[in-house]
């Protein structure tokens, strides 16, 4: 069974060389790579976590949508994490990616990370990471970028639409920075992956994910549980659901400095489904989307 995780930031903690001792150790084939969204982030604790995604899937998660806005809005181009800001990368630097693409061909995918906002060469960028540095697909992050991707994404949606590429969001918690909706009308055989399992807005992706041909999850971060995976799997089924990490915050382990697939690999391993079905969510699903 073909392993790959769909979701990993290259950043000084998780270089390429580790990325693939962790991945031999684990099992696991290859990875999506793409650049860094912000500064090296610290551990939010476990409890904080679990606090955050129950209140997301309870009647009152519009008080979480506003503790998850405050971490991006309280300081402009910084995240809050734990009272401490981290600098976010306002156009993050896609050719560390690229050079790890050319030296690990056999291990890495390459997603190019694009910021459409008061960004004048974002299709240049784009086709950059296309053409000349064999990226597969394209990753965006309307939360960190504070853009809504319905009005500043069409330019790319209509350029992967065309390439057959596709675009994993993480979603912003406001409406006009969760504003998929626009994309998907305006481009109905265009492949989006939500980033989280759809993060903030987990009752209205895992329906659109669902119901929609061209809308998938991704399972990755340690945002996530194993009981919230079972749940998706439950509510959606295995077609649209894609395995990652968000490496390395997802591969973080109890020793400081090492990383392992062991814990988001079991959340997938532990699922009461046919092995084809978790081969589905392992690898075929994103095959699906990055083969053209």
């Amino acid at each position: 069974m073909m392993i790959i995780d769909s979701h990993c930031h290259l950043e000084h903690e998780n270089l390429p060389e580790k990325m693939i001792q962790a991945m031999d150790a684990g099992g696991v084939d290859k990875i999506v790579l793409f650049a860094a969204a912000c500064d090296n982030l610290p551990s939010v604790p476990k409890s904080l976590l679990w606090v955050g995604r129950t209140i997301l899937q309870s009647p009152f998660h519009k008080v979480a949508l506003s503790i998850y806005e405050d971490a991006v809005m309280s300081s402009p181009g910084k995240i809050k994490v734990s009272g401490k800001f981290y600098e976010i990368r306002t156009y993050p630097d896609n050719q560390p990616v690229a050079e790890a693409i050319r030296q690990y061909p056999e291990r890495f995918i390459g997603f190019v990370f694009l910021n459409p906002k008061n960004n004048p060469n974002v299709m240049e960028q784009l086709e950059q990471g296309i053409q000349n540095d064999n990226m597969r697909g394209v990753k965006t992050h309307p939360w960190f970028h504070n853009y809504n991707p319905g009005a500043l994404l069409q330019d790319v949606a209509a350029r992967c639409q065309e390439l057959n590429l596709p675009i994993l969001m993480h979603l912003g918690s406001r409406p006009e920075t969760g504003n998929i909706q626009e994309l998907i009308s305006r481009f109905p055989r265009q492949n989006f992956i939500l980033a989280h399992l759809g993060i903030p807005w987990f009752r209205k992706t895992w329906s659109m994910a669902r119901d929609l041909p061209n809308i998938y999850l991704d399972l990755s971060g340690p945002y996530l549980s194993r009981s919230l995976v079972a749940k998706a799997v439950k509510f959606i089924g295995p077609d649209k659901l894609i395995y990652g990490t968000d490496a390395p915050y997802g591969l973080r382990t109890n020793t400081p400095g090492e990383l392992s697939y062991a814990g988001s690999r079991s959340w997938v391993d532990s699922l009461p489904i046919l092995s084809k079905e978790k081969e589905k969510i392992f690898s075929g699903n994103l095959l699906s989307l990055i083969r053209s």
